[in-house]
């Protein structure tokens, strides 16, 4: 595995358990997985930065990702693969050194660019056979926490982060 410097998720499915709920006023609301975020801030603390590419518009994902400090969102991407390539001149950095994690076919063209891709483990099965790294736990319940985990081993950052919790 390459350097990865940034981690790209996309939401419904991965942040959240792929469940959309609208109340009888239209206002959406997701439930979003507290572990999840704690291993984004994990890998803030180590230096990796993490960015959101959706297809949907949500208020709640632009709340959630303000309280995380996730400045790089792409929302109402039709073209992930387009969204991936802008991201990456956005931030000048290439998508080789990027890992992404997606659980549904339109994920499949930004995992392909993408140096490390990831899938929860109810992604649908093409998505799951493209992966390079399947999750034990699914959308919405730990898998991005699990994600996060294998990139912090694998770039020798994982004890070092995790030292100010065993002190």
């Amino acid at each position: 595995m390459s350097r990865i410097r940034v981690l790209v998720l996309d939401v419904d499915g991965v942040l959240t358990d792929g469940s959309i709920y609208i109340n009888d006023h239209g206002y959406e609301m997701k439930a979003f997985n507290s572990r999840d975020g704690h291993g984004i801030k994990l890998l803030q603390r180590a230096g990796i930065k993490t960015a959101i590419i959706t297809g949907r518009v949500s208020k709640a994902l632009e709340h959630r990702t303000e309280e995380l400090g996730i400045s790089h969102v792409i929302q109402n991407a039709k073209d992930k693969r387009d969204a991936i390539l802008k991201l990456s001149s956005e931030l000048g950095i290439d998508t080789g050194e990027m890992a992404y994690m997606g659980d549904d076919v339109v994920d499949m063209p930004a995992m392909a660019l993408c140096a490390m891709s990831f899938a929860p483990s109810d992604a649908v099965d093409i998505v799951r056979e493209k992966a390079d790294y399947v999750t034990k736990l699914p959308g919405g319940k730990g898998a991005v926490r699990e994600a996060v985990e294998v990139i912090l081993k694998n770039e020798g950052l994982y004890d070092e982060v995790m030292k100010r919790y065993a002190e």
